[in-house]
């Protein structure tokens, strides 16, 4: 399951945030906030030398964690982090926007 991680508020309505979604490709990220949580997210990592428990796709202003289904303990820490750091969380496939 996906999770978009981007500055609040995020997009307006369910088909805005589908399609930023869509167009996000990898490149580096410059917005502060969404570089704090990238950081911070990266570091709840127990050991550093073991593969993290998520993907990451990182764009300008987003990053798209991507979370097994089965882990609602991520899933909440990246909503947790996201609100922390003042983002807003889209999952498709719940066609939900949290902020």
């Amino acid at each position: 399951m996906d999770v978009v991680v981007w500055p609040a508020p995020g997009p307006s309505s369910y088909a805005e945030a589908a399609a930023r979604y869509a167009e996000l490709r990898s490149s580096p990220v410059e917005d502060p906030a969404v570089v704090a949580f990238h950081r911070e997210l990266l570091e709840t990592c127990p050991d550093p030398g073991a593969p993290v428990p998520w993907d990451l796709t990182a764009g300008a202003d987003a990053v798209i964690v991507h979370v097994e289904p089965e882990s609602q303990r991520l899933m909440d820490l990246v909503t947790l982090l996201a609100l922390k750091h003042g983002l807003a969380c889209y999952v498709p496939s719940r066609q939900e926007v949290m902020t």
